[in-house]
């Protein structure tokens, strides 16, 4: 199984929480573009986690794809509060730079899926910073969350 978002943080002194999903079938495994680790997502109006939209104020998702459990509940896991470093292979490189600022985007292309990730910050809520660059990460961007 691909790992696509790791923390290098230590995992005890951030706030995790559980949330429903708006949407069950995104938890199943088996559908067309299931939910995955490393996925920004927000809160809807009924505090139903849905998909991170572009440029907005949301959160890591923070388990691995086909837990049994997460599919008989419908709840995923969050990192929702305290500062944070990690790697993602959930994110757009085009013009990232060591140190720039990152936003939540919504169109992130993944093994041909689209998710929610990150890119280069253009408008609306910064979620973090680039720490360090794919090409000297293996693949992965590694940033510093620091919505808090």
């Amino acid at each position: 199984m691909t790992v696509n978002f790791e923390l290098v943080t230590e995992v005890q002194g951030l706030l995790r929480r559980d949330f429903p999903v708006a949407d069950r079938t995104l938890v199943n495994p088996n559908n067309a573009n299931p939910l995955m680790d490393g996925e920004f997502m927000n809160l809807d109006s009924s505090y139903k986690l849905i998909r991170g939209a572009d440029a907005s104020f949301g959160f890591a998702l923070f388990m691995e794809r086909g837990r049994m459990d997460v599919q008989a509940i419908g709840k995923v896991t969050v990192l929702m509060g305290n500062t944070y470093e990690a790697d993602t292979r959930v994110f757009t490189t085009t013009s990232l730079t060591l140190g720039c600022k990152l936003e939540i985007s919504a169109s992130v292309t993944v093994d041909s899926l689209t998710k929610s990730g990150l890119k280069l910050y253009s408008a609306g809520e910064v979620i973090g910073y680039c720490t360090r660059l794919p090409a000297n990460n293996g693949g992965k961007l590694r940033f510093i969350q620091t919505l808090v």
